[in-house]
């Protein structure tokens, strides 16, 4: 079984096309298609199905695809025997991961990975939790970086976590900041800016107003926490967010934590892989720079 061939797979399925996988490898069309009719003959079963204008993979096509990554992955460490340095590494890294993660904790993780693995070029997908998990599942993703409680999973190996908390926070010129003590249902009771559909904050927040008697007016609504903070300093509403992303505006004196007393929301970054999945070197290097960061933090208490 050549490896070309599993690569230009992966490629197809990655691009979702044959001419996108043939442009990005070099290749003709026509080449990347007789490498696909190579592939099916040694498997004997067919892995793309032409539905309209587009190839969806068959059941055969999508179960090849975590064997074809162990294959690709095998082949290239095993290039790296005689030079262990890690610099040396290429290939491709693909992470999940939720938002508010990507621009409040793992940017300057990724310098520092950038910095240790110059060659490794590393692929970022947004989602929230529950479509992350999924995008595991399919092998469109290496490592997801998710926000929730649940710290086991059948179908995924938990590689590091670490716990936060939820806050409200506000503008300090909004009626609320200059109260000492607050209750969830006077908080409330005022206009919220809101954390997307189907995020983990979302629904635990809804679910808590109901148990109050409440319901969230929502203001404004968005799955972005940037749009979201930058929102509550212009004094838009009140918004509720993991306390990193807030941290800076609340430092630099442009939000301020609204101190709800019966409020109290915790939940934990953590970093999957699929069970099925080997674990590469360029996965474990961002795996261990991950723990570094939460160790980091766990010692100045934040």
């Amino acid at each position: 079984m050549e490896l070309r061939n599993l690569k230009s797979f992966l490629r197809i399925t990655e691009l979702g096309s044959f001419a996108k996988a043939a442009e990005d490898l070099g290749y003709a069309t026509s080449t990347i298609t007789a490498q696909i009719h190579q592939l099916e003959e040694e498997i004997r079963t067919p892995l793309f199905e032409r539905i309209g204008k587009k190839n969806v993979l068959t059941a055969a096509g999508r179960a090849l695809i975590p064997y074809a990554e162990q294959m690709l992955q095998l082949s290239q460490q095993i290039e790296y025997l005689g030079d262990p340095v890690q610099q040396t590494l290429h290939g491709t890294l693909r992470i999940g991961i939720v938002e508010s993660i990507l621009h409040s904790l793992l940017l300057d993780v990724l310098g520092d990975y950038r910095a240790r693995f110059p060659h490794v070029s590393v692929s970022i997908t947004t989602a929230v939790s529950a479509d992350l998990f999924a995008m595991l599942k399919r092998g469109e993703i290496d490592l997801a970086f998710t926000m929730g409680h649940t710290l086991q999973r059948s179908d995924c190996v938990l590689a590091c976590s670490h716990p936060e908390e939820t806050v409200f926070a506000a503008s300090p010129q909004h009626p609320l900041a200059q109260e000492k003590t607050l209750t969830l249902a006077q908080v409330l009771d005022h206009e919220i800016l809101s954390i997307g559909d189907n995020t983990f904050l979302q629904q635990e927040v809804y679910k808590m107003a109901a148990e109050c008697g409440r319901e969230v007016k929502t203001h404004i609504q968005t799955e972005s926490s940037l749009t979201l903070l930058e929102l509550a300093k212009r004094n838009a509403g009140i918004t509720f967010l993991p306390e990193y992303v807030v941290r800076s505006a609340v430092r630099d004196g442009t939000l301020c934590v609204l101190p709800v007393t019966d409020f109290r929301l915790p939940f934990r970054i953590a970093v999957f892989y699929h069970k099925n999945k080997w674990v590469t070197p360029q996965m474990q290097g961002l795996i261990e720079l991950a723990e570094e960061h939460f160790d980091a933090a766990s010692a100045k208490g934040k």
